[in-house]
């Protein structure tokens, strides 16, 4: 249910979305971090309804997770944002991967490429995250470490599997007890176990779909806990975890200086591991996992200091402190039926929930 007018608009919008082809979908909604709103429509599952005990998979949201175990691995003294991959896995070394930083990987301005782009029949085949992330050793960087930007599942999964060594724990062990154990977050798995997978929503067209691998759906892609995809929530847990990081609120899982970090610029020349050549223009500012809104044109309605991040699977998390706004939009319509339409659906459901919210 949900419990303030100026939602109205944003529960009309989640049903069009519906009535448009979207299987179903969820939000929820928090002003000065208490949650005012919560509303699902559709069908989470061809056998279930979407409702708030549904865990979604999170996608790309799951860089945050990811990037907050890098975070405790960074606060325990175990690691550093200038550490370099090669210090910790001495074999990345090839074509200028020796000059990689934790922070270039967190940032995405490591020079590595996405992914591979045989992903889905990697999936398809089964191999282990190891096996996934051991591609990026090989084959020319997109440019020079920090001297450009390019978003990479390959630099979070690397990432991940690098702070997890620097703690002597698995990456899912890393997770558990320093992010969802900690940030009470009940209703979150990365893995999920078995006894969980009929709550989980049925994601419609990700990488290798109808296999026994497919991204989202498998339990092979499920047990797989990868750091930039991995990771299934509740939409109320998924916000819960933003608001951990929101600057407003007492409660957080790190220290006030490590909490600022993770959501204000991280891609500048000043830092001691900041590269001397020529820096492109087309460097956006980014936290640590959180894209940062500032002069970006995604999302829309915000101001300059929200974070937060998109997922492909139809999900939005998003954290406004100057308006004291924060809301999770989820949904199983993968980007892969359409990515205009559904970059639309996350800006139009942001633009309606921040009007709504910051009206009158």
């Amino acid at each position: 249910m949900i419990s303030v007018d100026r939602l109205d608009a944003a529960i009309e919008l989640v049903d069009r979305f519906i009535g448009e082809g979207v299987p179903g979908a969820g939000l929820v909604v928090a002003e000065h971090g208490e949650i005012v709103g919560e509303y699902y429509a559709g069908m989470a599952r061809p056998d279930r309804p979407a409702d708030a005990d549904t865990l979604w998979p999170l996608a790309s949201i799951s860089k945050l997770y990811a990037a907050a175990g890098c975070m405790a691995a960074i606060e325990e003294g175990r690691i550093a944002l200038s550490t370099k991959a090669s210090s910790i896995f001495p074999k990345f070394t090839q074509g200028g991967r020796d000059k990689i930083t934790l922070r270039h990987l967190l940032t995405h301005t490591s020079g590595l490429p996405y992914e591979s782009d045989q992903m889905a029949e990697r999936l398809a085949a089964k191999i282990s995250l190891d096996e996934m992330v051991w591609e990026s050793y090989e084959g020319d960087l997109l440019f020079a470490p920090g001297t450009d930007q390019s978003y990479s599942d390959y630099g979070i999964g690397l990432a991940g599997l690098m702070c997890a060594k620097a703690m002597d724990l698995s990456f899912p062990d890393l997770v558990r007890s320093r992010v969802i154990d900690p940030g009470h977050l009940l209703d979150t798995y990365m893995p999920p176990p078995e006894t969980e997978y009929q709550r989980i929503a049925h994601i419609v067209g990700p990488l290798a779909e109808d296999t026994d691998g497919a991204m989202y759906n498998s339990a092979h892609a499920r047990n797989l806990a990868h750091p930039a995809f991995g990771t299934i929530a509740s939409a109320r847990d998924l916000l819960q975890f933003a608001l951990l990081f929101e600057p407003n609120r007492s409660r957080s899982l790190f220290s006030r200086v490590a909490t600022t970090t993770m959501v204000t610029d991280q891609t500048g020349y000043d830092f001691p591991d900041a590269v001397t050549a020529p820096m492109s223009p087309a460097v956006r500012a980014w936290g640590l996992g959180f894209m940062l809104k500032g002069r970006m044109g995604f999302p829309e309605l915000c101001s300059p200091a929200a974070f937060g991040h998109p997922g492909a699977t139809g999900c939005m998390v998003l954290v406004d402190p100057t308006y004291d706004v924060a809301f999770a939009f989820v949904s199983n319509l993968h980007l892969n039926t359409g990515y205009d339409e559904w970059n639309d659906r996350l800006m139009m459901i942001t633009n309606v929930v921040m009007a709504g919210m910051t009206r009158g």
